[in-house]
C-alpha cells in the first residue's frame, strides 16, 4: 500500500492473498461480535465455488472494507520496529470468516506449499535474527476472549481439527467464540468429500480471484464517515462507539477495562445512541468552552486530548469524567433521582426550559455547576441561566453569540471557588461594568420592549407563555405540561361580522391588541378555528374550559366575566409586570 498523507483517502481492489499478506488488521473494541452462521458461510462457499467453475478467469467481489490506518512501534530483538496496522470499521464478518477458512484450508490440504502459504497469511513467526516480531494477521480487541481462541485453534497446524475441543466452544454463551467454533465445523463439513482437484481449484480461485474493495484513511473522522456512508447492512457506528474504543485501549488492567466497557454500554443502552452522542457533546463543551468546529471525534482528539497539556487524558480519567457528568445529568436534568434539596420549582423550571427553549446549549453549564457545587444555590443559578439564554434568544442574538455567552458562564464556573463567585459582576466600577458586563447581563429595557409588542407568530411566543404558566404555578406539585400545546387568541383573529367582538372592539383596537401578550393564552389542545371565533362566554365554555386545567395562567381567563378593551389592557399590563419582575 502506498504511503498516504493524513487526510487523504486511498481506495483499491485487493485479492484475498494480498489482504492476508500486505495488511495487518485490528478489530476495534466497539465492533459487534462475530455473528455469521451456517447459512452465510455455506452461501459464501457455494458462490465462490460456482465462480471458480464457471468463471475461472473472472473476479468475485466479496464486499468493501473501511480501514483507519495507524502506525505501531514495538521492540523486536532489542530494536524498535514500526509497521502499519489497519483498524477495521467495516467488513469484519467476511474478513473473520476468510481468516478462519484459511486455517481450515491449511489443515485439510495435502499440498505443503499451500499449507506454508496459509501459515504466512495467518500469522508472522518471530525471528530475532532479523528483528521480525511475531504477530497475528488479525488482532481482536473485542471483549470476547477471541485472542485465546485464535492461539488455540487457528494458529497451530491441525488446530481446526480439534473437534471435541471446538464442540465445547460451540455451547459457549460467548457469542463470538460459539459462532467461530460453529463456523470452523461448518467449513470442515462443507469441504468433506471434495476431491483434491476441486479443493485446489476452489482455494486457488479464493486466494487469487476473490477480492475486496478497500478504502483507507489515517483520519478517524473520515474513516467513520466512510463507514456510515458505505454500510447499508448493519447499524452504523456512533461517535460514542469510537470514543469508547479509544479509551478502553488505554486501560490495561483487564477487570478495570471490563468495568468501564460495561459502564459505557449501560449508558448507551439507557440513553440510546443519538442521545448518548448528544450527552458527550455536552461534556466536550464543558472542557473546550468554545463552539464546536469539527465533528465530535475530532473535537475530543484535537481540542481535549491534543492540547498541551491535555484538558483530559485518555483512559480512566475520561471514563471518570463521563461518569461524573452522567450523574449530574441524571440528577440535575433527568431527575433520576431529583436531589432532596431541590423541589418542584426546580423540576418545573427545567421541564419548561427543555420543552420550549430553541436549543440545549445551556445544559453544559448546569452539569458543570452540579459537578462542582452539587445542588447548592442551583435553583437561583438556573433562573439566571434561563433569563440569560432566553433573553439572548428573544433579543435575536445569533446562535454563535448565544453559545459563546453560555461558554462564558462555563468559564465563570471553572474560575469560581464558591457559588457566590459565579453571580458576581466583573467589577464594582460603574464604567468598567458597562464595558465588561457580567455573564448574566442583557439589555432588559430592549427585552421588555419586545415583549410589550406583538409576539404572536414569533418563535419565542410559546416559551414566554409557558414561562408565565411557571411563574403563576405554586410548585406544590409537578407542573404537567400536555403533549399538545397551542398558542390561542382570546379576541379571535377573524370574528364574525355579527359577533359581540365587533361591537366591543373597533378595527383599530383589534389591530393594536390582537397579537399582544394580553390577548394570548396557552391551550392543551390543537387549534380549532370554528370554536376559536365564538363570542367570549361561549368560547370559555366550549373551547377553553377543558383545555387549561394544568395551565394556571390560562385558567385565570375562565374567571373573567367578559373580555373587553379594558380586560385585555389590564391583563397585558399584569403579565408584562410578572415577566419584568422575573427578569
Amino acid at each position: 500500500m502506498n504511503h498516504q498523507k493524513k487526510g487523504q483517502i486511498e481506495s483499491a481492489k485487493v485479492v484475498i492473498r494480498e489482504v492476508f499478506s500486505n495488511f495487518w488488521f485490528s478489530i476495534p473494541a466497539y465492533q459487534r461480535s462475530y455473528v455469521w452462521g451456517k447459512d452465510e458461510i455455506s452461501e459464501l462457499i457455494d458462490d465462490v465455488n460456482y465462480a471458480s467453475q464457471h468463471s475461472p478467469d473472472g473476479q468475485y467481489f466479496l464486499g468493501s472494507m473501511v480501514l483507519q490506518k495507524d502506525s505501531i512501534d514495538e521492540q523486536a530483538g532489542g530494536q524498535q520496529v514500526s509497521y502499519d496496522v489497519h483498524h477495521l470499521l467495516d467488513g469484519q464478518q467476511r474478513l473473520t470468516t476468510l481468516f478462519l477458512m484459511t486455517a481450515v484450508i491449511r489443515d485439510l490440504t495435502g499440498e505443503e506449499k499451500l499449507r506454508k502459504k496459509c501459515r504466512e497469511m495467518l500469522f508472522q513467526e518471530e525471528n530475532s535474527w532479523d528483528n521480525t516480531p511475531g504477530r497475528n494477521r488479525i488482532v481482536y480487541q473485542i471483549r470476547d476472549n477471541v485472542g485465546e481462541f485464535i492461539e488455540h485453534f487457528v494458529k497451530p497446524d491441525g488446530g481446526t481439527l480439534l473437534k471435541d475441543d471446538l464442540g465445547g466452544y460451540e455451547r459457549e454463551n460467548n457469542l463470538s467464540l460459539s459462532n467461530m467454533a460453529r463456523a470452523i465445523r461448518t467449513m470442515r463439513e462443507r469441504f468433506t468429500g471434495w476431491q483434491p482437484e476441486e479443493f485446489g481449484r476452489f482455494t486457488k480461485y479464493l486466494f487469487n480471484n476473490a477480492l475486496f474493495i478497500y478504502v483507507a484513511t489515517e483520519d478517524l473522522d473520515d474513516a467513520f464517515r466512510l463507514f456510515t456512508i458505505l454500510n447499508d447492512r448493519g447499524i452504523p457506528l456512533s461517535n460514542s462507539d469510537i470514543l469508547k474504543a479509544r479509551n478502553l485501549g488505554e486501560v490495561k488492567e483487564p477487570k478495570e477495562n471490563a468495568k468501564w466497557a460495561e459502564f459505557w454500554e449501560d449508558i448507551e443502552g439507557e440513553l440510546g445512541r443519538d442521545e448518548f452522542d448528544r450527552f458527550l457533546s455536552f461534556v466536550r463543551t464543558i472542557y473546550v468552552k468554545d463552539k464546536a468546529r469539527e465533528g465530535l471525534l475530532k473535537e475530543f482528539d484535537e481540542r481535549i486530548y491534543g492540547t498541551k497539556p491535555p484538558l483530559l487524558t485518555l483512559g480512566t480519567a475520561t471514563f471518570k469524567a463521563v461518569q461524573d457528568y452522567k450523574m449530574a445529568y441524571d440528577e440535575a436534568v433527568l431527575f433520576n433521582p431529583l436531589p432532596d434539596s431541590l423541589g418542584n420549582d426546580y423540576r418545573n423550571l427545567i421541564t419548561m426550559m427543555l420543552r420550549t427553549l430553541p436549543a440545549t446549549d445551556w445544559i453544559p453549564a448546569v452539569l458543570a455547576w452540579y459537578r462542582k457545587f452539587k445542588a447548592n444555590e442551583l435553583l437561583p443559578f438556573l433562573k439566571k441561566l434561563d433569563n440569560k439564554f432566553s433573553a439572548d434568544w428573544i433579543l435575536q442574538l445569533t446562535p454563535t453569540q448565544r453559545i459563546q455567552n453560555m461558554n462564558d458562564v462555563l468559564k465563570k464556573i471553572e474560575q469560581a471557588q464558591t457559588p457566590a463567585d459565579v453571580f458576581k459582576a466583573k467589577s464594582g466600577d460603574e464604567l468598567d461594568a458597562l464595558l465588561n458586563p457580567g455573564v448574566f447581563d442583557y439589555d432588559k429595557q430592549a427585552l421588555m420592549g419586545i415583549l410589550a409588542g406583538d409576539i404572536y407568530g414569533r418563535r419565542f411566543a410559546k416559551y414566554v407563555l409557558l414561562r408565565l404558566e411557571y411563574l403563576f404555578f405554586n410548585h406544590s406539585s409537578v407542573l404537567n405540561l400536555p403533549d399538545a400545546l397551542s398558542v390561542e387568541h382570546i379576541l379571535p383573529q377573524n370574528p364574525a361580522a355579527t359577533s359581540k367582538w365587533m361591537s366591543d372592539f373597533t378595527n383599530a383596537e383589534r389591530a393594536q391588541w390582537l397579537h399582544k401578550l394580553g390577548n394570548l393564552m396557552m391551550l392543551s389542545r390543537r387549534k380549532n378555528t370554528s370554536l376559536g371565533n365564538l363570542d367570549f362566554v361561549a368560547k370559555k365554555a366550549r373551547y377553553f374550559a377543558n383545555s387549561v386545567e394544568t395551565l394556571p395562567n390560562s385558567a385565570r381567563v375562565l374567571i373573567l366575566p367578559e373580555f373587553s378593551l379594558a380586560s385585555v389592557q389590564s391583563r397585558h399590563d399584569e403579565l408584562l409586570a410578572k415577566l419584568r419582575a422575573s427578569y
